[in-house]
């Protein structure tokens, strides 16, 4: 099926669309380019449930007070589901469910990984991430500007101590319909999708996005990831586990039909930026370099570190294929076609 866009317009201001007497969609800001998050209300019993939070932050607290206030027809908030640990996913949830007294639910995996980033950073950074830098050919103005870079603790707010947690082939019950939970890696360890085969009803997360492709790096936090692997692994569980037919409200951009015809194109986005890459493999290149060829502009140095990192998962990817190699040389591992 085509991609085709049900819902032309986004909510606007302060205001909620209705995907159903049952389902509302809105979008909280966001402080950068991508400037929104899409979140979602669920009916539940006698009051709501939130999908997705949107960042910790003034302008997004202020957002949800007039949602709760307009949109919630004197109801209250019955529970925080949070797809994954990104700040614009669950930055709020720690704030919602501590002032409105509801649970958390979330993977097990993204709500470790939120507690692990949202800790205080302490002293200098981990030797072991100083290496990922060298061996990738990172320079240091970039990386001094990542590493005093705090906004993973100001964007999330505090973590709440208990979650309720979401496994791989659950049906939760909202309100009178079941939600099956798929989880998937990839973009992030363990990131939840909601389908509901009853309303065929997939609110995706960052898994699917109609128009954009989610960032698929490897880390400091694990240098040695095949996240790509992982990835294309669960493009083909979605398609699957969830018909064509869904109507598909993702975390950014808007709600399309069409999931599978956008399963394929993605994986023909990585398919080509991993035909590119061996190509320029030709002759021994850092990650940095080969990073700095894929893009035609310049990149700021959060944008260089993601840059680099999906870069990275390509060249893990194209090692785990056997179509290329990497040798460390001078402290850099420099990656060639086999």
């Amino acid at each position: 099926m085509p991609l085709q866009y049900p819902i032309a317009e986004p909510a606007k201001d302060f205001l909620a669309v209705a995907i159903s007497s049952e389902i509302k969609w809105l979008r909280s800001p966001l402080p950068m380019s991508l400037n929104h998050i899409n979140c979602y209300l669920l009916r539940d019993g006698d009051g709501w449930c939130v999908v997705d939070t949107g960042m910790n932050g003034a302008d997004a607290k202020k957002h949800w007070l007039n949602i709760i206030e307009t949109e919630l027809e004197d109801k209250p908030i019955t529970r925080v589901i949070v797809t994954h640990h990104h700040p614009d996913h669950v930055g709020l949830a720690g704030w919602l469910c501590d002032n409105y007294q509801v649970p958390l639910y979330m993977s097990e995996k993204e709500y470790l990984y939120t507690c692990a980033f949202n800790r205080v950073r302490q002293g200098e950074p981990y030797w072991e991430s100083e290496t990922y830098f060298d061996r990738a050919g990172i320079s240091e103005t970039d990386r001094n500007a990542l590493l005093v870079n705090e906004d993973y603790n100001h964007l999330v707010s505090e973590v709440p101590a208990t979650i309720h947690v979401l496994h791989d082939g659950d049906h939760l019950k909202i309100g009178e319909h079941f939600w099956q939970i798929i989880t998937t890696r990839g973009h992030s360890p363990e990131h939840a999708c909601l389908y509901c085969q009853e309303l065929d009803i997939l609110i995706s997360g960052d898994q699917v996005l109609p128009g954009i492709t989610s960032n698929v790096s490897v880390s400091p936090l694990i240098p040695d990831d095949n996240p790509l692997k992982s990835w294309i692994e669960a493009h083909h569980k979605m398609e699957s586990a969830v018909p064509d037919t869904v109507l598909v409200l993702p975390a950014h951009q808007l709600p399309f039909k069409g999931l599978h015809n956008r399963l394929e194109q993605v994986l023909d986005h990585h398919q080509h930026r991993l035909d590119e890459l061996e190509l320029l493999c030709d002759k021994p290149q850092s990650a940095q370099d080969l990073t700095y060829q894929l893009f035609d502009r310049k990149l700021e140095s959060f944008q260089n570190f993601l840059a680099v990192g999906e870069c990275i998962a390509h060249l893990h990817y194209l090692m785990y294929q056997n179509k290329i190699e990497r040798n460390l040389v001078s402290g850099q591992y420099l990656y060639r076609r086999i």
